[in-house]
C-alpha cells in the first residue's frame, strides 16, 4: 500500500468517492410521493397549527375539527422569530438522560445526555434537545379528532416538576381535560435507558364516540447553517437532517437543505420509524401501528423551521370507555449493539455510506476484539493485523513484483540514458525487458485496488462509531475521537511512507513526478495532523508493517541473485 504510486492512486480514488456521494446526496432519486386520504384532514389540520408561529398558547377553539378540510391554508411568510412560550417546566433526571418537559404542549424539550462529555473530562454534557434559540429542538405529540383535539399548544397539569429516575422505572403523568374527554399523556422512563414510552390514554367521559389519530413529531432548527466547519471536526462529513425507514424500501434520508425542495410524504406499514439525525446522536420515533403516515415540512414562521411528523391510524374511543395510544421514542447516542434490539433498521442511522457491506462485518470484528481486550486503541492494532494477513498473498505479490523491478533499476537505466532523445523508443524497450524478466509493471495496482474499498470502509468506521468517542489508549492518546497532541502518529506514517519510497522502483518517472513523489510522505503527514488519531493509528501500523512486509520480501530476492 505504501508504494508511492500506489498511495497516489489511493488518494484519486478516495476523492471519486467523496464527489460520488456528494452527487448521491444532491441528485439521488427521491421515493415515490403518496397520498392517503385517511389521514389528509389530519394533516390539513396540523398545517394551521403549523403555520401558527406558535409564540403565544393557542386555544383549543382555534384548532380546526379533522372534518373540516383546510384547503387555503395561507403561506408562511418570514416573520422575527420570538422566543417559544412555556409553561411549568418538569425535569427527570435518570441515570445516563437529563430531561425536560414543558407542560404547554407536554413536548420534551430538553434532553442532555449525562455519559457523553461535550470535551474529554469535561462538566459540560452534549445536549440534544434544547429551547435556546441557535439551537431549538423538540419533540412533541397530540391527537387530533372531529370531537376533542388535543394538540402541542395545550396547556397540561402535572402532578410535580422533578423526577429522579435512579432504579427501575418512573411514570410521568401530564392531564389535560376538554368537553368530558380527558387525556393523560404518560412518559416512561428508565433508569439506564434512552427508551422512553410515551402512552396516550383517552378517558371517554362524554356522551359520544370519540375519534382520533396520534401524531407524533420532531421539530428543529439547523445549527450548522452558515457554520464554518474545522478540518479536524470529525462529523464534518457526517449525515445531519431527517430520516425514515420503511421496511420494503429501507432507510431514507433528507438533508436540511432539501426540505424545501424535496419534503416527504408517503405511506410507511409496520415497523418503521422517524429520526432526525447527527453524527455519533440521534432521536427517533418508532411506530407500533399497522400503518402510519410520514411528512416532512419546512416552516419559516417557527424558530425550529425543520419538521418530520408520523401519524397513525383513527382509535374510536366509546362514550364512557378508555384507550390507551402507545409509541416509542429514543433519544441518545447510536450504540450499535443496542440499536436493532429497540426496531428493525434503527442501527442505519450509522452511515457508513456505500461501503456499509463492508464496514458493518469490520465494525462487528472491531467490537468483537474489543470484548476480549478492553481497548479501543489495541483493538485498531489487531484488527489492521488482521487484514493485513486477509490480504497477505495479495500484498505479497505486490511487493514480489515491486522487487524483481527494483532490480531491473540498473538496466533501465541504461536504457533510459541509451534512448534519451527517444521516449517511445525507451518505452519500448523497458516493456521488452519486462517480459524477458517476467515482470508486470501493474501487478503492484490490482492487489491495492481490492483493497481500497476495504480501507475506506474502514475509515467510515472510525469516523461514525460513537463506541469509539472519547476513547483512550495509552500514554499520550487519551481520546481516540482528536487529533494526536504531539503529531507523534503522523510522525511515524510518514517516516514508513519515506523508507517505503527507497524501496519503491520509479521507472521511467521525470524529475518532477518523482520530487512530487518525494513530498508526498510529508503532505500526508500534514493532512493525518488534523486527522482523529484512532484513524493515523490504523495509517500507522498498517505503513509500518507493509514496510516490514516489503522490506523482508526484497531482501529474500536479492539474496537469490
Amino acid at each position: 500500500m505504501n508504494n508511492p504510486k500506489n498511495m497516489l492512486l489511493m488518494a484519486l480514488f478516495f476523492l471519486g468517492f467523496l464527489l460520488y456521494m456528494q452527487w448521491q446526496q444532491d441528485y439521488a432519486p427521491k421515493p415515490t410521493i403518496k397520498e392517503n386520504q385517511q389521514t389528509q384532514d389530519v394533516s390539513n389540520a396540523l398545517d394551521v397549527i403549523d403555520n401558527n408561529k406558535l409564540i403565544e398558547p393557542t386555544n383549543s377553539e382555534d384548532i380546526p375539527e379533522v372534518s373540516q378540510t383546510v384547503t387555503n391554508t395561507p403561506e408562511a411568510t418570514p416573520v422575527e422569530q420570538k422566543q417559544r412560550a412555556t409553561g411549568t417546566i418538569i425535569t427527570i433526571t435518570s441515570n445516563v438522560l437529563k430531561l425536560k418537559i414543558d407542560t404547554l404542549g407536554g413536548s420534551i424539550v430538553y434532553a442532555e445526555l449525562l455519559k457523553y462529555p461535550v470535551k474529554k473530562h469535561s462538566k459540560e454534557n452534549i445536549i440534544l434537545m434544547n429551547q435556546a434559540k441557535e439551537t431549538a429542538y423538540y419533540a412533541q405529540s397530540g391527537l387530533v379528532s372531529a370531537q376533542q383535539s388535543f394538540v402541542h399548544t395545550d396547556n397540561y397539569a402535572a402532578e410535580k416538576t422533578n423526577y429522579q429516575v435512579t432504579k427501575g422505572t418512573t411514570e410521568i403523568p401530564l392531564i389535560i381535560e376538554k368537553n368530558g374527554v380527558k387525556l393523560v399523556k404518560t412518559y416512561i422512563v428508565k433508569a439506564d435507558s434512552y427508551e422512553i414510552d410515551l402512552v396516550d390514554r383517552v378517558q371517554n367521559n362524554s356522551n359520544t364516540l370519540w375519534q382520533g389519530q396520534q401524531y407524533r413529531q420532531l421539530q428543529r432548527t439547523d445549527p450548522w447553517l452558515n457554520k464554518e466547519v474545522s478540518f479536524n471536526d470529525a462529523g464534518r462529513m457526517s449525515f445531519k437532517g431527517a430520516s425514515y425507514f420503511e421496511p420494503n424500501e429501507g432507510y431514507t434520508k433528507l438533508k436540511f437543505e432539501d426540505f424545501t425542495e424535496d419534503p416527504i410524504n408517503i405511506n410507511i406499514k409496520s415497523d418503521g420509524w422517524i429520526a432526525m439525525v447527527q453524527h455519533y446522536f440521534f432521536s427517533g420515533i418508532i411506530f407500533n401501528d399497522s400503518e402510519e403516515k410520514v411528512e416532512s415540512k419546512y416552516l419559516p414562521n417557527s424558530q425550529t423551521p425543520y419538521l418530520i411528523r408520523a401519524t397513525s391510524n383513527a382509535y374510536q374511543v366509546p362514550a364512557g370507555s378508555s384507550k390507551d395510544i402507545s409509541t416509542e421514542l429514543y433519544i441518545g447516542p447510536k450504540i450499535q449493539a443496542h440499536l436493532p434490539e429497540i426496531a428493525k433498521g434503527l442501527d442505519l442511522t450509522v452511515d457508513y455510506g456505500i461501503f456499509t457491506t463492508i464496514a458493518k462485518p469490520l465494525f462487528w470484528v472491531l467490537n468483537k476484539i474489543h470484548g476480549l481486550v478492553g481497548n479501543w486503541g489495541w483493538s485498531i492494532i489487531l484488527l489492521t493485523i488482521l487484514i493485513k494477513l486477509l490480504f497477505f498473498k495479495l500484498t505479497e505479490k505486490q511487493y514480489n513484483s515491486m522487487a524483481r523491478m527494483r532490480k531491473l533499476q540498473p538496466r533501465i537505466k541504461t536504457l533510459k540514458e541509451r534512448h534519451k532523445d527517444n521516449k517511445q523508443k525507451f518505452n519500448e524497450e523497458m516493456m521488452n525487458l519486462y517480459k524477458k524478466e517476467k515482470v508486470n509493471p501493474m501487478g503492484g495496482c490490482l492487489p491495492m485496488l481490492v483493497q481500497i474499498p476495504v480501507f475506506i470502509a474502514l475509515y467510515w468506521v472510525l469516523l461514525e462509531s460513537v463506541e469509539l468517542r472519547q476513547a483512550p489508549f495509552m500514554l499520550w492518546l487519551q481520546d481516540l475521537s482528536s487529533p494526536d497532541p504531539y503529531f507523534i502518529l503522523p510522525a511515524i506514517n510518514a517516516f514508513a511512507m519515506f523508507m517505503t519510497q527507497k524501496l519503491s522502483p520509479t521507472p521511467g518517472m521525470d524529475p518532477m513526478q518523482a520530487k512530487i513523489m518525494k513530498f508526498m510522505p510529508l503532505a500526508f503527514s500534514v493532512m493525518f495532523a488534523f486527522f482523529q488519531s484512532g484513524l493515523v493509528l490504523y495509517w500507522a501500523v498498517n505503513s509500518s508493517l507493509s514496510l516490514l512486509q516489503q522490506w523482508i520480501i526484497t531482501k529474500r530476492i536479492d539474496a537469490k541473485g
